[in-house]
């Protein structure tokens, strides 16, 4: 047997002098019950393990040496790593970006993950107009002229020694904008006498709830959750303006507020009384509907130009018989006209002119 010392026996010697420590001796084999050890080993008597010899035999650490490159990392990286597995794959991630509403300002944002930054965005196909595209920071921002479902690509390149690419296909819903379309003046109840009115509300998604949220209607007067008003009220009993607010049934849910006013008014039996004084405003490409309304009920109406006004919006028209407004307006804009309301069965005939100013979105 060698009688080597023991590198760790002597480092327990000087760390008598030096300092004190408590190495881990556990994965060294045990002596025999002699203080035997094999070859190459010599028994630490005070631990009872066996301790491989210095010297010849190289570092006495337990342990095969390593294969060292000139750097002192390990034979198989120059920096004793790992090898350089280069960027992580470039991933546009296929987050849809949620629905946008016309004429409301929209922002979304495109994300990447790997890659090497900055990178660069293009698109291809037809974003909804009133949307731009930013090349650089990925977003999809303005706001939004008209509804509808576009369906459109967008790609981004890194900018690593290989760039690499990666492209999601996307579609964008703009939803047509809610609004209350009113009248703003509902049409005049006779003091104790049968009332009906509708509400309108035009884009979002129908079915519209409306509900009264501050002020009062005249006592006698109820607000139906489709927009109908009815009962009957008695002059005096108040008249202050009040709120109104409608709900739509897309998902989430689009809400808006008008205030409206509703006032009697007195008609004898000798003349003609039209109680509309608004209409409700319109919408492009959207059916429209709304009685006119009168005492006596059985009168003919008329329409003709107000001012400089050319007509009644285009696509609607006006019922001589039962004085409905009706159609479907194809051209936007502010348009006024005078109606006449024509009592034949009086004597002398009566009749009454009011203008009203329709405004198609």
């Amino acid at each position: 047997m060698r009688q080597g010392l023991p590198w760790l026996a002597l480092a327990v010697f000087l760390g008598v002098v030096a300092c004190s420590f408590q190495p881990d001796l556990s994965r060294f084999p045990a002596c025999d019950e002699q203080g035997g050890c094999a070859s190459g080993s010599t028994c630490l008597a005070s631990a009872g393990v066996c301790l491989p010899d210095c010297g010849e035999r190289g570092p006495c650490t337990g342990e095969e040496p390593s294969e060292m490159g000139s750097d002192g990392g390990s034979g198989t990286g120059g920096d004793g790593g790992e090898p350089d597995a280069g960027p992580a794959r470039l991933v546009l991630i296929p987050d849809a970006p949620g629905p946008g509403t016309e004429t409301v300002s929209y922002l979304h944002r495109f994300q990447v993950s790997g890659g090497t930054p900055p990178y660069t965005f293009s698109t291809t196909g037809e974003l909804p107009a009133g949307l731009s595209f930013d090349t650089q920071r990925g977003e999809l921002s303005g706001k939004p002229l008209t509804a509808g479902d576009s369906t459109f690509t967008v790609e981004v390149v890194d900018q690593g020694p290989e760039p690499q690419r990666s492209s999601q296909a996307f579609s964008l819903r703009i939803r047509p904008v809610l609004h209350l379309a009113g009248p703003d003046v509902l049409a005049y109840f006779e003091s104790g006498k049968d009332y009906v009115e509708f509400l309108s509300a035009t884009g979002g998604k129908p079915p519209y709830t409306f509900e009264l949220v501050s002020g009062a209607l005249p006592s006698g007067i109820v607000l139906r959750i489709d927009g109908k008003l009815d009962g009957a009220a008695y002059a005096g009993s108040g008249t202050p303006p009040f709120d109104v607010r409608v709900t739509d049934s897309d998902e989430p849910p689009q809400v808006r507020v008008r205030r409206l006013q509703l006032t009697s008014i007195t008609c004898s039996s000798s003349e003609v009384c039209i109680k509309s004084s608004a209409l409700p405003d319109a919408r492009v490409g959207s059916a429209y509907t709304h009685p006119l309304r009168s005492n006596p009920t059985s009168v003919t109406w008329t329409w003709k130009k107000a001012g400089t006004s050319p007509t009644l919006p285009p696509g609607l028209n006006l019922n001589a018989e039962t004085g409905v407004v009706s159609g479907t307006p194809t051209q936007a804009g502010v348009y006024e006209f005078n109606v006449t309301a024509t009592a034949g069965g009086l004597l002398p005939p009566a009749a009454s002119t009011l203008t009203l100013r329709l405004t198609v979105y």
